[in-house]
């Protein structure tokens, strides 16, 4: 009999038994697929078209791999590089309860096929389930196997192998729900004390209708005043007692809060990767910026396909479309790709090859560029569900405080928007819509490097309406 270890799971009588182990470490729904035959870590995992679906539940980092090398492969492109997303979390759950972390486990995104593949699964102890290995794969004793992803509030993958299951888990499996029109995968909700309850009763508590000192926490957790414009955000954090943070999970609960004092809002600040900008910045600033005292400046709004008249640059949305042409000798099928616009109406899985949002110029130049990947690093499982809680700013009056350094007083609503799931979808339809709108205001002195800076603004005009666009959820709750 083969020998199997302890990230095999020989035991499952029914989706019962799953759900319990993965309540344990925080998860709230697990997606579940039965694998094929030869699924193994060398041939990675089809997982779906794209890394949209696991990028709606997880905290993933995209990036790009190697280039491609294949001459053989259908549809591959030799030279070209591979976007990938890797997990910023995914352990495998043993059969004792216990968990360990995988080196990088990671989705490789195939968008020419397209598709994404999971590999990487490998933890830092180098196991992984024996029964993922080659040589079990190519063993007579091969069983039916069902790979299962739970997913916490915070983003993070834990992850269990169900080797020959109870035909009572089998039956409960094949009527499941195939999660977001993904074809091979499952869901399950898995019940939680939930966070959303929790997080409404603190913001209850701790800042509903209150005027609050700016102040947040320091290093070393101490309170000391604030006074930028920040304020709001970190008096708010402050009153939650969460600790200033830039990573990419929820502040709290695995819920992302935001402050507010204008419906108009930056949501988020990624830097170019391509273009002009990313290449040569001083000459991006002296070619399309303005000079003014000594400084080049770069303004304006910039909605897609409108030119800012100021900048004369246009955003727009580009990627490839794959064309199926047949050789007229040969009669040989063949996929050619095309370099077009985004559209709406087609779904965005068939749209991700060489997707990027870009500045061009009236010469058809690349000012600036932000690849798919950039764009997706900054909207994902952290924005699943999101507070954004208004505010105002006031002088604070008081002269004791004053006197310690509170120069500010915030004061909170006792309404907040509350927002739930979103996906790649409805972030780059918001930008296609002229919803979500760049920014920019960057600065560059020749003469003072020093001064230098790069911003990269996104921003929505007005959160209450723009939310129904950019969540499935959305509402105004009463705390």
């Amino acid at each position: 009999m083969y020998q199997f270890n302890q990230f095999d799971h020989t035991n499952i009588t029914n989706v019962d038994t799953v759900l319990k182990q993965l309540q344990v470490h925080g998860c709230n729904i697990a997606l579940i697929k039965a694998l094929p035959k030869n699924a193994n870590d060398k041939n990675q995992i089809y997982i779906h078209s794209d890394a949209s679906l696991l990028n709606s539940i997880f905290a993933l980092n995209f990036r790009d791999r190697e280039a491609s090398t294949s001459q053989t492969k259908r549809a591959s492109t030799p030279g070209k590089n591979i976007p990938e997303a890797v997990f910023e979390s995914f352990s495998w759950l043993d059969n004792k309860g216990q968990t360990a972390k995988t080196k990088a486990c990671k989705a490789i995104v195939y968008s020419q096929y397209p598709e994404a593949r999971l590999s990487g699964f490998l933890t830092v102890d180098g196991e992984m389930p024996r029964s993922l290995s080659i040589d079990y794969t190519k063993s007579n004793e091969l069983l039916p196997r069902y790979l299962i992803i739970g997913a916490t509030k915070a983003g993070e993958a834990i992850a269990m192998i169900a080797v020959a299951p109870n035909k009572t888990f089998v039956e409960q499996f094949k009527n499941l729900e195939n999660y977001h029109g993904s074809s091979v995968c499952k869901a399950i909700i898995i019940e939680q004390e939930t966070g959303t309850e929790k997080l409404k009763f603190i913001l209850k508590d701790k800042i509903a209708n209150k005027a609050l000192l700016g102040c947040r926490f320091n290093k070393e957790g101490n309170t000391i005043p604030f006074t930028g414009t920040q304020v709001h955000g970190y008096t708010l954090e402050h009153a939650c007692g969460i600790k200033p943070n830039a990573d990419k999970n929820g502040d709290i609960f695995g819920i992302e809060l935001k402050s507010f004092t204008r419906k108009k809002l930056t949501l988020f600040t990624p830097e170019p990767d391509g273009g002009l900008y990313k290449d040569d910045f001083n000459r991006f600033m002296t070619t399309y910026g303005y000079e003014k005292d000594g400084a080049y400046r770069l303004t304006g709004l910039h909605r897609a396909y409108k030119e800012n008249t100021k900048t004369q640059l246009t955003l727009k949305i580009i990627c490839k479309h794959a064309i199926k042409t047949k050789d007229p000798i040969t009669g040989k099928k063949k996929i050619e790709y095309k370099v077009g616009y985004y559209t709406p109406e087609i779904a965005i899985t068939k749209q991700m090859m060489d997707m990027a949002v870009v500045l061009v110029d009236r010469q058809d130049k690349i000012a600036a560029s932000w690849s798919l990947e950039r764009l997706l690093n900054c909207w994902g499982a952290k924005h699943n569900e999101v507070v954004y809680v208004p505010a105002e700013k006031i002088s604070n009056d008081d002269k004791a405080t004053l006197d310690d350094g509170y120069k500010w007083k915030v004061k909170f609503s006792n309404k907040v928007l509350w927002c739930n799931k979103t996906n790649a979808e409805n972030l780059f339809q918001a930008i296609h819509n002229g919803i979500i709108y760049l920014d920019p205001a960057p600065k560059y002195c020749p003469d003072n490097p020093k001064e230098n800076k790069r911003r990269s603004q996104w921003r929505i005009n007005d959160i209450y309406k723009a939310a129904s666009e950019l969540y499935e959820h959305s509402a105004i709750v009463k705390l």
